[in-house]
């Protein structure tokens, strides 16, 4: 074989591998993930560097059930996928317009722009993020951070990071006064609901006044029944 063939050769070789390299590359940026039997085709040029967890845009507009209502996501809008499962919506496509919802989370409405996170098996809304917009919890107006539908540190059904009013005033006229915070948001609180154990839970110091009582006490933590109901019990706070 004469030095001019294998030159050839070796170009064409060349051009081979990376025709396969492009078709790879082409293959591996048109996605499809799965969400509760929807076939989601995604458009993701970063998910060839990444493989299990990429961004991408939706070539088709999609309805997605869940048990806490319908999210709408229209073509091109934008989404978070591992391992081939959708994990995050940003809550820049609701204020696009790209997606919108009616979720409704325990009875409570949620604003029309949120953030959504979602859990791997099954596939389901795990958290929600309102950046302190207000929603009503029971007759409450609170601004709320997070939703968290699968609290890790928790066997609540559900953790609310509420930006509480100042006073709150129980079914049993008990007053609560969330006393002001040194660090980050000072009416900050976790509000934890169990549904089986049918009692709601605050973490955070707290100041109680009982009823026929005059002065205020301070807990560390108190627990009622749900929505905003008697109040059951708390630990002093030392």
């Amino acid at each position: 074989m004469t030095e001019e063939m294998k030159k050839k050769l070796a170009q064409n070789w060349s051009t081979i591998v990376c025709g396969v390299i492009l078709v790879v590359f082409i293959i591996l940026s048109f996605p499809i993930i799965r969400f509760d039997g929807n076939w989601i085709v995604l458009f993701s040029p970063t998910r060839p560097a990444t493989i299990d967890r990429f961004d991408g845009w939706m070539l088709g507009s999609h309805v997605l059930e869940t048990e806490h209502g319908e999210i709408k996501l229209r073509r091109f809008s934008e989404i978070r996928a591992i391992n081939n499962r959708l994990a995050r919506i940003d809550i820049r496509e609701f204020e696009a317009g790209r997606a919108s919802h009616n979720l409704v989370v325990y009875g409570m409405e949620m604003p029309p722009n949120i953030s959504l996170t979602f859990t791997a098996a099954p596939v389901r809304i795990s958290l929600l993020v309102l950046d302190y917009q207000e929603i009503i919890i029971s007759g409450i107006p609170s601004r709320v951070w997070h939703f968290n539908l699968e609290p890790r540190r928790s066997d609540a059904d559900i953790v609310i990071d509420i930006l509480a009013p100042e006073y709150i005033v129980l079914a049993d006229t008990t007053q609560i006064h969330f006393v002001p915070s040194l660090i980050g948001h000072q009416f900050m609180r976790g509000l934890s609901m169990y549904k089986k154990r049918e009692i709601w839970m605050i973490d955070g110091r707290i100041a109680v006044r009982h009823p026929g009582k005059e002065e205020f006490i301070e807990y560390r933590s108190i627990t009622f029944r749900p929505d905003w109901g008697e109040f059951i019990e708390g630990e002093l706070f030392e």
